[in-house]
């Protein structure tokens, strides 16, 4: 009897322990509209540049010869705001059939966003006025 009730406190505690350590994550079908438009890293020219801007709208991601379909969009809470994580499948040039990849998106202050495949390689951009 002693040893089933321990038993039952340790799943008891474990299951509220376990719950409480995962994140609330909202899905969404599309990217949240203030990521749309065309961006460059921070610092460089919309105008004259080596490279072009990537673009991003509701359910594409496209940069250099990439090109991203975006199937879902998950939204988690983070200190400074919502941090966005795009769910894609992609191709490029060389290779037609379609990988798996996720964007990290993160709006940021002044108009940027940063932006990578993971928390590591972050890098801010700037949006390029709309022509």
């Amino acid at each position: 009897m002693r040893f089933t009730c321990m038993a039952a406190v340790s799943l008891f505690l474990f299951l509220i322990t376990s719950h409480a350590a995962t994140a609330d994550i909202k899905r969404h079908k599309a990217v949240p509209e203030v990521f749309w438009g065309e961006w460059i890293a921070a610092g460089q020219s919309c105008i004259k540049n080596d490279q072009p801007p990537l673009s991003i709208t509701a359910s594409t991601y496209t940069r250099a010869d990439t090109r991203c379909t975006i199937d879902w969009v998950g939204e988690t809470a983070g200190r400074a705001g919502a941090i966005y994580s795009a769910h894609m499948r992609c191709s490029t040039g060389e290779q037609p059939q379609p990988s798996i990849a996720n964007l990290i998106l993160v709006s940021g202050e002044n108009g940027m966003v940063s932006l990578g495949s993971d928390f590591k390689s972050l890098q801010s951009y700037q949006r390029c006025p709309a022509e």
